[in-house]
């Protein structure tokens, strides 16, 4: 996997100095793409274990929720526990958590300056009104913010167990506590009563360590919590953190698909009831139609036995540029190679809405092709290619100098 940044991090050096030596060829980083992305800074963990259910009823969520893996390491195979306990009076924490969550992480993305700061010990929420709107959410009075006030505690009283499951690469890697790991250690609510007779003048979380540890070091995956709102259906804004995370191991893998059996996907929605692929096939339709119009995945992505196989889409192919280009900055950064104003990583503040053109698409789509010529290994699409304007033998040789380039 090492091997594999560094090959993308040289092709990414290589690309843009070819660009500036040659006005007139094509970046991977100066096409448009699909759509504007606001990227938020997620523990990597909660792209592979599972801590959502994906439904609100009550049912659902006083329940708990229980991973098991078999791993090989060494030689030796294990056992991999992850369990996330619910709370007596609050439940599981379910999707409008999960909304919750991804507010949170956009929040510190704002205020640690997309990672270029420590995350405090104390976390403000200037107002619950404005956080209701961070999220997409309308507000209806007081119902709306109590409702926030619940989701927060229930991130706060949710306990979850790991035997080898959760990582922190800064604090020993998988760990087995014989403590409770929590997303929210601490928090308090403005004009609650606090512990001197008085009140609270403001509202504010504490991270959990290990949580706060990973965001601080590294150890993350950066969604676009945009593109995460605009989605309709509960399940498929589920499942883009998974395939957010999958897709990467498949890029870095040299493939362009991963193929997900139907159990673990269940296990990762946290689904109760989808005891066989059939039910399965019928939760997840509306799921999947979605990720297919909205282009995370491809059209061709399909059942295949008891597996999924999800086909990269053009929307996630922006997105890897973009998460490139912010990883080689960050580390730029980090290592003091030169100086960086604003990465990539941070959203632009009150931007102007800039119109997709018919050229930036057409130049988009040659390059897309080339990045999944280069990185997935895939035969170049002939058809959409000529709808463009454009032949095999350009995106090959596209391919090709972005190659050379590179050694």
């Amino acid at each position: 996997m090492k091997n594999s940044h560094k090959q993308a991090t040289a092709l990414i050096k290589a690309t843009e100095a070819s660009t500036q030596s040659d006005p007139h060829q094509l970046s991977i980083f100066d096409t448009r793409p699909l759509e504007e992305w606001r990227p938020v800074r997620d523990d990597f963990n909660f792209c592979r274990l599972a801590l959502f259910v994906s439904s609100d009823k009550k049912a659902d969520r006083f329940r708990n929720i229980r991973q098991t893996f078999d791993v090989t390491q060494g030689g030796q195979t294990f056992q991999v526990v992850w369990e996330v306990r619910h709370d007596a009076v609050l439940g599981l924490p379910s999707t409008f958590d999960r909304d919750v969550w991804l507010g949170l992480m956009d929040l510190i993305q704002e205020q640690t300056e997309g990672g270029r700061k420590p995350i405090p010990e104390t976390i403000e929420i200037p107002s619950l009104t404005q956080f209701l709107k961070r999220i997409g959410k309308k507000s209806d009075g007081g119902k709306s913010t109590a409702r926030v006030k619940e989701s927060i505690k229930r991130l706060c009283f949710t306990t979850c167990v790991t035997e080898k499951a959760f990582n922190c690469p800064s604090d020993g890697g998988y760990l087995t506590l014989l403590e409770p790991l929590h997303l929210i250690k601490a928090c308090a609510f403005r004009g609650d009563e606090d512990r001197n007779g008085g009140f609270y003048e403001k509202t504010w979380i504490k991270l959990g360590d290990f949580v706060r540890k990973n965001l601080d070091s590294g150890y993350i995956a950066l969604l676009d919590v945009r593109f995460v709102q605009t989605l309709s259906s509960e399940l498929a804004k589920q499942l883009y953190s998974y395939l957010s995370y999958r897709f990467w191991l498949a890029v870095q893998r040299g493939r362009d698909y991963t193929a997900e059996h139907w159990r673990d996907l269940a296990a990762y929605l946290a689904a109760s009831g989808w005891d066989s692929q059939w039910r399965s096939k019928e939760r997840l339709a509306s799921a999947l139609n979605e990720l297919k119009t909205r282009h995370y995945i491809d059209e061709a992505s399909g059942w295949s036995g008891d597996e999924y196989v999800f086909k990269i889409g053009d929307k996630f192919v922006d997105e890897l540029r973009n998460r490139l280009k912010a990883r080689d900055q960050y580390q730029q950064w980090v290592e003091g190679q030169k100086q960086v104003r604003q990465l990539t990583v941070l959203p632009r503040g009150n931007a102007p809405h800039i119109a997709i053109t018919d050229e930036d698409e057409r130049e988009s789509t040659l390059m897309r092709q080339a990045i999944r010529l280069q990185f997935c290994r895939q035969t170049p699409d002939a058809d959409l290619l000529a709808r463009y304007g454009w032949t095999v033998q350009d995106v090959e040789s596209m391919a090709l100098r972005l190659k050379q380039s590179a050694k």
